[in-house]
């Protein structure tokens, strides 16, 4: 049986024959013990009545703050190490990692420039998301140099690369960007999976919908398709349209700070809004009523209600909509598992999943065995 590495709370999981080894990331435990550092050096600019009256007094920054500002993006495999992504403060990089314990880490590429999110590698090779909250593009990566070139471009969020199991191709999922006359984003379309054929650079639209997003496209050895299909928040809907164009000037000015608001929160975790200051926001995720989930609002108390309800075996926290679709090469769809988000498809042939409260492994013949009870475990990679 393969072995499987997940995240969660910014740490590495891997599922071995003897139980479950945890790994930290180093690079993001040298930020957090570096920031607390600096921290502690100037203190006295921002505490006590001195700094009350400089106007530099500053609330007491505690351990989650501080963590709060990295997060582990995404995680591939790398022959018998692994390559992740990272956000660290203001800092995107791609480094490379051995799973033992308190083993060095190696960096590929960091900068202030641009963060990077999902990955994918193959050889030398990594494909990966790269952009901010606003626009993201997919980009191939030189492993051992750092250097990069993108693929795409265009007013889109693009993510989730995955490469073919020959490397051939590179699944990813791809929304399109609204844009104001002033050029802010006031809207985003629903994901579709697309696919880039690396060698006559020839792009190819898989699946679209108005109402579904099409995520987290993979492909096994048999040349069937994985995806997770999801109901689009953001999709349009058959109103009043009279109604709709009387509205539409003052659409456009809410949407221009409303949207701008909602991808602050979503993908950076803090309010741009006055009187709601980003820490509520990580409070209310940690509360589990409400979690912000690749930008999608998810009621996660009201979800592991409705799962426990239906009388699962394992029941999650994430909606049964969210489905796991398999598609043959006909394009006959079949939904695998409800309520699922993160999966790996492994070699023999066995889906390893997240419902958001454990990971669990589903064998061909459906039968399921529980690997762990885990909170938001993601990045779910056969190592």
């Amino acid at each position: 049986m393969s072995n499987v590495l997940y995240t969660a709370n910014n740490c590495f999981f891997v599922q071995t024959d003897t139980g479950i080894d945890e790994y930290n990331s180093k690079k993001i435990a040298n930020y957090c013990s570096n920031v607390k550092s600096i921290k502690h050096k100037n203190e006295w600019k921002a505490s006590g009545t001195g700094a009350k009256f400089m106007n530099t007094y500053m609330p007491e920054n505690d351990d989650d703050m501080i963590k709060g500002e990295t997060r582990i993006n995404g995680v591939a495999r790398y022959g018998e190490e692994i390559v992740y992504s990272a956000t660290l403060g203001e800092v995107g990089g791609l480094y490379k990692k051995t799973l033992q314990k308190d083993a060095e880490e190696g960096h590929i590429i960091s900068s202030k420039d641009m963060q990077i999110y999902r990955i994918s590698a193959r050889g030398s090779n990594c494909a990966a998301s790269i952009g901010d909250g606003m626009e993201r593009h997919i980009a191939i990566f030189d492993i051992d140099t750092g250097k990069y070139r993108e693929l795409t471009e265009g007013e889109a969020l693009e993510d989730y690369p995955s490469y073919s199991p020959e490397g051939d191709k590179i699944f990813f999922s791809s929304a399109g960007l609204a844009l104001s006359a002033e050029g802010a984003v006031v809207g985003v379309g629903a994901y579709g999976i697309f696919c880039y054929h690396t060698e006559s650079d020839r792009m190819d639209e898989l699946l679209a919908s108005d109402k579904f997003d099409y995520i987290a496209p993979k492909e096994d050895r048999d040349g069937n398709l994985f995806f997770i299909k999801r109901p689009c928040q953001n999709a349009l809907n058959n109103g009043n349209i009279l109604m709709d164009i009387l509205l539409f000037p003052v659409r456009i000015i809410k949407a221009v700070g409303g949207w701008l608001n909602f991808f602050s929160i979503a993908f950076g975790g803090e309010s741009l809004r006055s009187g709601r200051p980003g820490k509520d926001v990580k409070a209310k995720q940690k509360s589990e009523k409400e979690l912000f989930i690749d930008g999608n609002i998810i009621h996660a108390r009201q979800a592991l209600k409705e799962n426990q309800r239906r009388g699962e075996k394992f029941p999650g926290m994430i909606p049964h909509s969210w489905e796991l679709i398999r598609s043959d090469k006909n394009g006959n769809q079949v939904c695998l598992k409800k309520g699922v988000v993160d999966y790996a498809v492994c070699e023999n042939g066995d889906v390893v999943y997240s419902n958001g409260s454990a990971v669990i492994r589903l064998f061909a013949d459906g039968g399921e065995q529980l690997i762990e009870k885990c909170q938001m475990a993601n990045h779910l990679v056969e190592v």
